[in-house]
């Protein structure tokens, strides 16, 4: 069995508060750092961080999991707006404190290394960090990396819409002439109370419903307005998806980091919810970078009936197997 104690640690940029699970025999030299999975409190989503870290301290392997600063329990300035907090993510704002975080805890522990895991905005900050401090980042754990930036902004600081036309056309292939010239009239072509009709949509239609993610939520079936796409949806985004090269919202710093990262034989262990956007995207970017990725240290385990942030069709207990029986990835 293993035990429960709080920590706090005052860090240079920050205070960081902390759960550690201490294993009763400590069998390994290497420990798990849970980050935040985005603005989530430390214990995770339904307490996948904190199951998980059980389990895995119960087989002998130090976890911690730490609210980095602003976040959970731990005192520190966020943006006001909840959209305006994951570009400090996507940017890469919380390396600092987590190498420190590391450093510290490799420090005072006694530990070799640490593997550093999170979900979403968590997986994000964990390749920033492992490519900032690899000489103590053993591993990755990326539960449903965000491989891209969140969207496009103007100079104002508002969502910058990308609108029908352009996404369509830059997504159908080239030198398709007769076809990009049938969409052209088709979509230039005034319509009898155009004004009205548009004026009416956009009362009724959420404006994320007219930027690149509004539409491939809709193509995912992610969006709460999914189930009113009459649209063959797998057959359209395996097309966007065969393009070549990097999508124009690609996170490049993170795409960057994270290509070294696997060039190097560093060991990583992905979890994704099969079929769904992060997946489709993060398959994407790896393509767009030629990743060789039919390795011993990589592993990725697609997740059948689940959600993003593994709460639905027992994906926490699945999640929590998968970690102790790939634990091994990061042993030696």
């Amino acid at each position: 069995m293993s035990a429960r104690e709080l920590d706090v640690l005052d860090l240079p940029h920050g205070r960081c508060v902390g759960t550690l699970h201490r294993p009763r025999t400590r069998t390994s030299d290497v420990g798990l750092l849970w980050v935040n999975f985005g603005y989530v409190p430390r214990d995770g989503h339904g307490g996948l961080a904190s199951q998980a870290s059980d389990a895995l301290a119960n087989a002998g392997v130090p976890c911690f999991r730490y609210d980095l600063p602003g976040l959970g329990d731990a005192p520190g300035p966020l943006p006001k707006v909840t959209h305006d907090f994951f570009p400090v993510v996507t940017g890469g704002s919380f390396t600092e404190v987590t190498v420190e975080l590391v450093e510290a805890l490799c420090a005072r522990e006694g530990l070799k290394g640490l593997v550093v895991a999170g979900l979403c905005g968590g997986a994000v900050n964990a390749i920033f960090t492992a490519h900032a401090a690899k000489q103590f980042v053993k591993g990755l754990i990326l539960l449903e990396p965000e491989m891209y930036v969140t969207e496009p902004k103007a100079a104002d600081g508002t969502v910058q819409p990308i609108r029908l036309r352009p996404w369509v056309r830059q997504h159908l292939p080239e030198k398709k002439g007769l076809a990009l010239s049938l969409l052209d009239q088709a979509l230039t072509v005034k319509l009898p109370m155009e004004d009205v009709l548009k004026a009416v949509v956009t009362r009724a239609v959420p404006k994320q419903a007219f930027n690149y993610w509004g539409w491939m939520r809709l193509l995912t079936a992610e969006g709460k307005y999914s189930r009113f796409v009459p649209i063959p949806r797998k057959a359209i985004l395996d097309f966007v998806m065969s393009r070549s090269g990097l999508p124009s919202v690609t996170n490049l710093p993170l795409s960057v980091a994270w290509k070294q990262w696997l060039d190097a034989d560093r060991p990583v262990l992905v979890l994704t919810a099969k079929g769904k956007l992060r997946e489709i995207f993060f398959d994407r970017i790896n393509a767009g970078l030629a990743m060789k990725l039919e390795k011993p240290s990589y592993v990725h385990v697609r997740l059948s009936g689940t959600n993003h942030i593994f709460t639905t069709g027992g994906a926490i207990a699945t999640v929590t197997k998968h970690l102790r029986s790939n634990w091994r990835l990061f042993a030696s």
